[in-house]
C-alpha cells in the first residue's frame, strides 16, 4: 500500500474524518479559537471602503441588494410606520389563534387557515406554500412587484416622502403634476358617477340598460359602475366646486381641451362608466360604454387617455379583484370588455380580466406572468375576434408562458355565452383551448389537403414562419425549436429547412433590408422563390443553449443549522463571519445571507431578525429567515445543548469538512507529482500532525515532540 493510499484510508476511518452527527470532544474555548480563520482586522481590511458598496458573492448581484445606511434608515422608517396586520387585513380576513393571527392563504386552495401572522415579529408565513417574510415581501408576493416598488407603495400608504431622483422636481400639492392629487381626483370622479347612477332620474336609462345586460346590484356596487350624463361640463363644474382645477381634471384624463378657444369640457357624456383600478385597488382612470341609440357620441367604448396614472398597455381591467383567483389557479382569462369580466364574476369565474382598448401585448403578459402560468385569450366569435387571434403567435414565441386562444362559437361574446350555456360549458371550452401555435396551425390549414394541395400548404407554412420571425428570440431558444418541430411534423418538412427559412425572414427584417413582404400573398411564398419542399439539402445544424439555473436554492443541512443559531443568538454573528468563508457554504442562497449579515456588521447595526429582514430585499431569502426563526423558536425549549455548544459544534464541523478537502487535495498533489520517498514522508508527517490536532491528541506545549513520539 502506498503512503498516499494509507493516508486516504486513515482519513476515511478516523473519527471526525467525515461528519457522523456527533459533537467534537473538545472544550468550547479550544473549538472556538481553533477554527477562527480571519481576524477582525483582516475582515476590516478586506472590506475597506464598504461605504462605497459591498460586493456580493457570485450569484447574489441580482438577488441581494446591500443597502447603504440611508436606504436602511428609510426602510426602517417605512417598516415601523406600517403594521403588517393592517396590510394583510386589507386583503384577507384574519382571526386570532393564540398570540398570532391566521387567514386563508391566497396562494393555494386553502380550506383551513395556513397563513400565520406574527404581530410581534411583524412577519408572515404559509406553511403549505413554504413562503413567508416581512411586510415588504408580503406586498411583493401579493402584487408581483420588486422590493423598490413595494417600498414605494408602503411609503405612500404611510405618508412618507421618498428621496427624489437627481433632477426630479417635487410637485406642488394640488397641482396637475402631483400624483396624490390625481389619485384623489379620480376616486372623487368615480364616486360622483356611481352616486349619480344610483340616485338620479337622469340615469334611469342607464340603470335599465345595466339590467338588460344582466348586471346585478352586487356587481354594480363591487365594480362601482356609474353614469355620465349628457352634459358638456357636468363633472367639470362639480370638480371646480370640490376644489379640483380644470388642469387637474385634464391631467387625470377626465376632461378634454376645447378645439376652439380656451377651456375644457367633460371627456365622458351619456355613457355607462367603469372605473379602472391599479393593483392596489385605487381608481386611476375611467372608461365608458355609450348607451344604445347614442352612437353619435363617438366610439362604443372609450377609455381615458394616457396619464401620469394610467397606461392602457400596462393595465388590465379587474386585475385587482381577479389577482387572488389567478394566483390560486395559476391561470388568467383575458377578455375584451368590462361587461365580459363582470359577467364572468357573476357566473363564478373570478380569474377574468380585460384589455383596455388595445390588443394583448408584451407588457400585459409581463404583468400577468407575476401571477399566472397559463393565459387564455378569450375572443368573440366575430370576424374582429378572428383577426385579433392572428396577432398572438409572436407573443407566444417571445414569452415563456403557456398562451392559449379560445374563440367562442356562434359569434357569442363571453357574457352571452355564459348567459346561454352556463359556467360548466364555458370552463370546458377553456380547458380545450389550444395553445397559440396550435391555434394558428388549425386556422391556416383549415380546408387544406397537406398531402396534395402543395401551393396552399406552402403558403400556410410561409405565413406562420413570417409571424414567428417577428419574435426576437435566439434561434436556439427551446420554445422556438419546439415550435419548428411541430411545424415540420404538420407539413412533413425537416426542421433544418424551416429554421433556415426563418433566418432568411429575420435577415430581411433588419434595418436597411429590402423587399420583405409585410404579408405573404398569393404571388409570394417567402423571401426567396421556390417551394420549401425542394430545399431539403440546405439545412444548418441546430444548437441548444443550456437552461438557466435558478439562484433560489433552499438552505439545508449544516448551513441551515448555522443560520438558525445566528437567528436565535445574534451575538455569535461576528465570530461566524471571522470563522467561516463564504465559499464553504453549499448554496448561493446561504452565501447571500452571510453577505447580508456582513453588511450589517460593517454598518455597525444590530444583527437581529428585524434588521436582517430589512437588509435583504429578496422575497425568497426573507422567507428563509422567517423559516429559520420559527425552527429556532421550536428548538429553544427542547435543546439538550446550550447555544454556545451547538455553535461550537457547527464551526468544528465546517472545519472538518474543509480540513478533509485540503487533505485530499494534498494527497492528489502527492500522487500527481510522484514525490520521492523522503518527500512523501515529510508531507505525511504534516498530514498526521494536522489530523492529531483535530482529534485533540496533541500536547500543545510540545506538539513536535508528540509527532516525533508517534513515529
Amino acid at each position: 500500500m502506498t503512503i498516499s493510499r494509507l493516508w486516504q484510508t486513515l482519513l476515511s476511518d478516523a473519527p471526525g474524518g467525515g461528519y457522523d452527527g456527533r459533537f467534537p470532544e473538545m472544550p468550547w474555548k479550544v473549538a472556538a479559537t481553533s477554527v477562527c480563520r480571519f481576524s477582525r482586522r483582516d475582515v476590516a481590511k478586506k472590506h475597506a471602503g464598504a461605504k462605497e458598496g459591498i460586493s456580493s458573492p457570485a450569484g447574489c448581484q441580482e438577488e441581494l441588494r446591500v443597502s447603504n445606511t440611508i436606504d436602511f434608515d428609510l426602510k426602517e422608517r417605512v417598516r415601523t410606520a406600517v403594521d403588517i396586520v393592517d396590510v394583510v387585513r386589507s386583503q384577507l380576513e384574519l382571526r386570532p389563534q393564540g398570540q398570532q393571527l391566521v387567514a386563508l392563504c391566497p396562494w393555494h386552495r386553502d380550506r383551513h387557515p395556513s397563513l400565520t401572522i406574527n404581530p410581534a415579529r411583524q412577519t408572515w408565513r404559509c406553511w403549505v406554500c413554504n413562503i413567508g417574510g416581512d411586510v415588504f415581501s408580503f406586498v411583493m408576493k401579493r402584487d408581483g412587484v420588486s422590493f423598490p416598488e413595494a417600498l414605494r407603495m408602503l411609503a405612500e400608504q404611510a405618508g412618507i416622502a421618498l428621496p427624489r431622483f437627481r433632477g426630479e422636481r417635487e410637485a406642488e400639492p394640488g397641482s396637475p403634476g402631483d400624483k396624490a392629487t390625481l389619485l384623489t381626483a379620480v376616486r372623487w370622479a368615480a364616486d360622483q358617477y356611481h352616486d349619480f347612477f344610483l340616485s338620479s332620474e337622469q340615469a334611469a336609462g342607464a340603470r335599465k340598460y345595466a339590467a338588460s345586460r344582466g348586471l346585478s346590484d352586487e356587481s354594480i356596487a363591487r365594480f362601482k359602475i356609474g353614469y355620465a350624463p349628457d352634459n358638456w361640463d357636468w363633472l367639470l363644474s362639480r370638480g371646480t366646486r370640490a376644489g379640483f382645477s380644470a388642469e387637474v381634471l385634464h391631467a387625470c384624463g377626465l376632461t378634454s381641451p376645447r378645439k376652439s378657444g380656451s377651456g375644457f369640457f367633460d371627456m365622458f357624456r351619456h355613457r355607462l362608466m367603469f372605473p379602472i383600478w391599479d393593483l392596489q385597488g385605487r381608481p386611476i382612470s375611467l372608461g365608458g360604454r355609450v348607451l344604445p341609440g347614442s352612437e353619435s357620441f363617438g366610439g362604443k367604448y372609450i377609455n381615458g387617455p394616457e396619464t401620469k396614472l394610467f397606461s392602457k398597455s400596462r393595465q388590465l381591467y379587474g386585475l385587482h379583484i381577479a389577482r387572488d383567483a389567478i394566483l390560486r389557479s395559476r391561470q388568467a382569462l383575458v377578455m375584451e370588455g368590462y361587461t365580459d369580466v363582470i359577467a364572468s364574476f357573476q357566473g363564478g369565474i373570478e380569474n377574468a380580466v380585460a384589455v383596455l382598448g388595445t390588443a394583448l401585448g408584451e407588457d400585459h403578459l409581463r404583468l400577468l406572468k407575476r401571477f399566472a402560468e397559463t393565459i387564455v385569450l378569450v375572443l368573440d366569435g366575430d370576424q374582429a375576434g378572428q383577426r385579433r387571434a392572428e396577432e398572438v403567435l409572436e407573443l407566444f414565441i417571445r414569452q415563456q408562458l403557456d398562451l392559449r386562444v379560445l374563440t367562442l362559437p356562434d359569434d357569442l361574446d363571453p357574457a352571452d355565452f355564459l348567459s346561454q350555456r352556463g359556467r360548466e360549458a364555458f370552463l370546458a371550452a377553456v380547458d380545450q383551448a389550444p395553445d397559440a401555435f396550435e391555434y394558428q396551425l388549425q386556422r391556416y390549414t383549415a380546408g387544406i389537403d397537406l398531402t396534395y394541395d402543395t401551393h396552399r400548404a406552402n403558403k400556410a407554412v410561409e405565413r406562420i414562419l413570417e409571424s414567428m420571425a417577428q419574435a426576437p428570440v435566439p434561434i436556439t431558444d427551446l420554445k422556438l425549436q419546439q415550435s419548428l418541430t411541430r411545424l415540420g411534423r404538420t407539413f412533413s418538412l425537416p426542421v433544418e429547412i424551416l429554421q433556415q427559412r426563418l433566418m432568411e425572414y429575420r435577415q430581411r427584417r433588419r434595418p436597411g433590408s429590402k423587399n420583405l413582404p409585410s404579408r405573404v400573398d398569393s404571388t409570394s411564398s417567402g423571401p426567396e422563390s421556390g417551394d420549401l419542399r425542394e430545399r431539403v439539402d440546405e439545412a444548418p445544424a441546430a444548437d441548444v443553449r443550456p437552461a438557466r439555473i435558478s439562484p433560489h436554492e433552499p438552505i439545508s443541512g449544516l448551513d441551515r443549522e448555522l443560520f438558525e443559531t445566528l437567528v436565535e443568538a445574534p451575538e455569535y454573528v461576528s465570530l461566524a463571519l471571522e470563522s467561516i468563508d463564504q465559499s464553504w457554504l453549499a448554496t448561493t442562497s446561504a452565501r447571500c445571507l452571510l453577505q447580508a449579515y456582513q453588511s450589517l456588521e460593517l454598518s455597525g447595526l444590530a444583527m437581529d431578525v428585524e434588521n436582517i429582514l430589512l437588509a435583504l430585499e429578496d422575497e425568497f431569502l426573507k422567507g428563509q429567515i422567517v423559516y429559520f426563526d420559527h425552527r429556532a423558536s421550536g428548538k429553544r425549549d427542547v435543546a439538550t445543548l446550550s447555544t454556545a455548544d451547538r455553535f461550537a459544534s457547527i464551526l468544528q464541523r465546517y472545519r472538518d469538512i474543509q480540513h478533509r478537502a485540503a487533505s485530499q487535495q494534498q494527497i492528489a498533489q502527492m500522487q500527481s507529482k510522484r514525490f520521492q520517498e523522503d518527500e512523501e514522508v515529510d508531507v505525511l508527517d504534516e498530514l498526521f500532525a494536522s489530523q492529531r490536532v483535530r482529534q485533540g491528541f496533541v500536547d500543545f506545549q510540545n506538539p513536535q515532540g508528540d509527532i516525533e513520539g508517534s513515529r
